[in-house]
């Protein structure tokens, strides 16, 4: 019984380390757009974002493993979803951006206007 409740314990404290770290991460990144990819073409964002968030995590921690998963685009907003496990504990990273940009086409110049990283358990 003890086990199963440490077990939980141990899950939970993770869990809030890597919420911890996501609040870190959107800090680092939106320093990052705003510094090397102001005004990139807004098609090119997605990939950049994905790129961003895997090598940001990779020099914070090597324990903590990120993998790619889905990206959703509308004009101005990009969600992306990734997995992530520390110590066999699976959870969902989940970074949603909105950027201002100069017109409405894909290659239009973007600049970041928020930035929103956070963590879900993993189905």
């Amino acid at each position: 019984m003890t086990d199963a409740l440490k077990g939980k314990e141990d899950a939970q404290r993770i869990l809030a380390y890597a919420e911890s770290i996501a609040k870190e991460s959107r800090k680092a990144l939106t320093i990052e757009f705003n510094q090397k990819h102001k005004g990139i073409p807004f098609s090119s964002v997605p990939k950049v974002l994905q790129e961003s968030l895997l090598a940001w995590f990779a020099r914070r921690d090597k324990n903590v493993k990120v993998t790619l998963g889905p990206v959703s685009t509308k004009p101005g907003e990009v969600r992306a979803t990734f997995g992530g496990e520390a110590k066999s504990v699976r959870f969902e990273i989940h970074a949603d951006a909105m950027f201002q940009t100069a017109s409405g086409a894909t290659e239009a110049p973007c600049y970041l206007k928020e930035l929103n990283v956070t963590i879900g358990k993993s189905r």
